[in-house]
């Protein structure tokens, strides 16, 4: 649990662009909300060919993930609920591409939505808070004892000097 935090102020603290942690928070959140498949592989090499931060790209990936295992039954029913048009239906069952992307499955489909929906706004307050943090708790959190004791620790130290 320590290690985690020391690596999420790692990221915090480090010289990353905010906008870089934002994305990767942002599309964290997509790749999280879709089950694994070619969409998430899409969204793998995006962030790929762009310059994110790795790591927290994984981390936001994992929690969405996991919420999704939460909610993923609620969002395939208000899916359900709301894809009952039918030249929606013919458009997704004869679209070879998205079959291809399984967008014709509603769970698919509804989280494929709520992701695009999201990703701006969360990758943008994401990024306000990432500036936030840096410019008015970062150098209180720094005098903290608990932050100079984690810092003094070996496990902490072992880890720097691995990176």
């Amino acid at each position: 649990m320590l290690t985690m935090f020391a690596k999420l102020l790692k990221v915090l603290n480090s010289q990353a662009s905010p906008w870089q942690i934002g994305w990767a928070i942002g599309l964290g959140l997509l790749a999280g909300l879709l089950p694994f498949g070619l969409l998430t592989l899409l969204i793998v090499l995006l962030v790929c060919l762009f310059t994110v931060n790795l790591s927290t790209f994984l981390l936001a990936w994992g929690v969405c993930s996991g919420l999704m295992l939460l909610f993923g039954e609620a969002l395939e029913a208000l899916t359900w609920q709301y894809a009952q048009s039918p030249a929606l239906l013919t458009l997704l069952a004869q679209s070879e591409t998205l079959q291809l992307f399984h967008l014709h499955h509603t769970l698919v489909l509804g989280a494929f939505v709520l992701g695009i929906v999201l990703l701006v706004p969360v990758a943008w307050l994401s990024t306000v808070l990432v500036q936030q943090y840096r410019t008015k708790l970062m150098s209180k959190l720094q005098q903290w004892k608990i932050m100079q004791m984690l810092k003094a620790s070996t496990l902490v130290q072992l880890y720097e000097k691995l990176n």
